[in-house]
Formats: structure tokens, C-alpha cells, sequence
């Protein structure tokens, strides 16, 4: 995906198109949760404050592993690490305050199993990991091909129950945005697909260069029974040490014609040495 945020071409558009999905999405994830009009700066302000929101807006905290079945949906914060004091996150912010935090590590999983003591999920990309989070099949795709078993309250970790996958991604369709979030989503992905076409263009281009330019170079290093022509790591063609006077072109021409002249070529081959050298900009191209 780097190298083609970086395409000549494509990749100013592409930075433009995921750019402008990320931004709906986050909005929309955001406003999926619920918030209160407790006036604060920042979390951290609230909690200064004593200011603690009325249960209907929290999360709701997993306490005990028959508080989520499989295929619910979950938040995994873990404060380790943080310069942010430990506390009772579920318990002191809203559900907006907590899905927007970004101090702490925060994953949104998906229940696969439960047991007595602990819950197996696996870890689901949000728009906070980038503009492909798919919001039309949310969940349908996890990080994780093995499940991670977790104990549910450590001295760092809080697990809150977001809902079922069917009922969150009912919210999300719901949204206003959502379909704002779809149409620059596909057009994104079109220009994604434009810029991975493209870019499978040029490699194939570049390894007809590279196998034409082998052949000329066996060609002529053949009728000099030496290395004329050598190809670096990178597909460039770079000339042997004692002919470096060769990368004048005018010189690499009257050498390959007095070649020609002493009959080490053919007629085809000498046509098709210059034409490839020609594209290889290394001589003009034939009058």
C-alpha cells in the first residue's frame, strides 16, 4: 500500500480518496457510541471533575465470562505502558470518551468462545487502523488467524461489551454518514485498483526491458567474446571496466557499426541491438 501512496501517478489521488474515507469513518465509529453534554476538554478532565455519566452512556464492563457469548463484540483496553494513571475507565467515561481514547492500547474484538475463567477472541479492524476498514461487513475480517485467550480484569486490562456483530452493524447501516462513508469507500478502492493496475503495468514493462536488453547483450557480448554489457542489481544496463568510453553514444554507435562493418553481426541483429539500445536511452532512436 506504501509504495503506492508514493506512485507518481496514482498516489496523490489515492493520499486524497483514503484521506477523505478516513475522515467519515471516524466521525461515524465516533458517533456510534453513546455520549453525554457534560462540558470537559478531555477525559482526563471529567475524571478530575468527579464527573461520571449516567450508566446509559457507559460501556458496559465484563465482569464475568457469561456477560459475552460468541459473536459479540468487545473492547480491550489495556493501560500498560500509559502515562495516564490506571483507573476504572469503563466506569468513569462514556462510551464516545472510551472508543476515542488515545493513551491506552485499544482493540475492538470478536468473541469466538468462552470458558469459565476466559474469553477467546479475535482482534477486527476500526477505522482508527486506516481507511480500508470495510463498515459495510464490520467484523467480517480479523487480524488474528489464531484466537487470543484473555483473562477478563487484570491490573491493566478492562474488556467492555460493545453489542452483537449483527446489532453494530445495524447501527453503522443506520448512520447518516453511511452513505457518504460507501461512495468515497468504492472510489477509493477504484483508485486502488487503477493504481495496482498500473503498477503491474510497469513491472511487466520493465521485465520485457530487462529480458530484451539480456538478449542484446548476449547478442553483442557474444561477437566481442567479452562483457560489453552487464546488468546491475537494479535492471540497468552498466558497461564492463574496460569499455567505459562506451557510455558516450557516440562513441557506443561507432563501435557497434564497426562491429556490424566486420561482420560479427547480422543485419537483424544489428537493427535490433540499436532499437533496444534506443529504448534504453542509450542511443538515439533510427532515422
Amino acid at each position: 500500500m506504501q509504495s503506492l501512496l508514493n506512485d507518481p501517478a496514482y498516489g496523490h489521488k489515492l493520499r486524497q480518496a483514503c484521506h477523505e474515507v478516513n475522515r467519515i469513518s471516524s466521525r461515524l465509529w465516533l458517533d456510534l457510541w453513546p455520549d453525554d453534554s457534560v462540558p470537559r476538554d478531555t477525559p482526563h478532565s471529567r475524571i478530575m471533575l468527579g464527573a461520571v455519566p449516567e450508566e446509559e452512556v457507559r460501556i458496559p464492563a465484563v465482569s464475568e465470562t457469561t456477560d459475552v457469548k460468541a459473536d459479540d463484540l468487545v473492547v480491550v483496553i489495556d493501560t500498560a505502558g500509559s502515562s495516564q494513571p490506571a483507573y476504572d475507565i469503563l466506569g468513569v467515561l462514556t462510551g464516545r470518551e472510551v472508543m476515542g481514547l488515545g493513551h491506552v492500547t485499544l482493540k475492538v474484538a470478536r468473541v469466538v468462545s468462552t470458558a469459565a475463567k476466559t474469553i477467546s477472541v479475535v482482534t477486527v479492524p476500526t477505522p482508527a487502523d486506516g481507511w480500508e476498514c470495510d463498515l459495510a461487513n464490520f467484523a467480517d475480517r480479523a487480524y488474528d488467524s489464531v484466537p487470543t485467550t484473555l483473562t477478563l480484569k487484570t491490573k491493566t486490562r478492562r474488556i467492555g461489551r460493545l453489542g452483537t456483530v449483527e446489532k453494530v452493524r445495524q447501527r453503522i447501516r443506520e448512520h447518516a454518514l453511511f452513505n457518504e462513508w460507501k461512495q468515497e469507500y468504492e472510489n477509493a478502492k477504484d483508485v486502488q485498483r487503477g493504481a495496482q493496475e498500473a503498477a503491474m503495468k510497469r513491472q511487466a514493462d520493465e521485465a520485457r526491458r530487462q529480458e530484451a536488453l539480456r538478449k542484446i547483450g548476449d547478442i553483442v557480448n557474444r561477437a566481442l567474446g567479452s562483457d560489453l554489457f552487464c546488468m546491475d542489481a537494479g535492471g540497468q544496463v552498466v558497461f564492463g571496466y574496460q569499455h567505459r568510453f562506451l557510455q558516450d553514444a557516440v562513441n557506443l554507435r561507432v563501435h557497434l557499426a564497426g562491429l556490424h562493418a566486420l561482420g560479427r553481426f547480422t543485419d537483424d541483429e544489428y537493427d535490433l541491438v540499436r532499437d533496444q539500445l534506443a529504448i534504453a536511452g542509450l542511443l538515439p532512436a533510427r532515422q
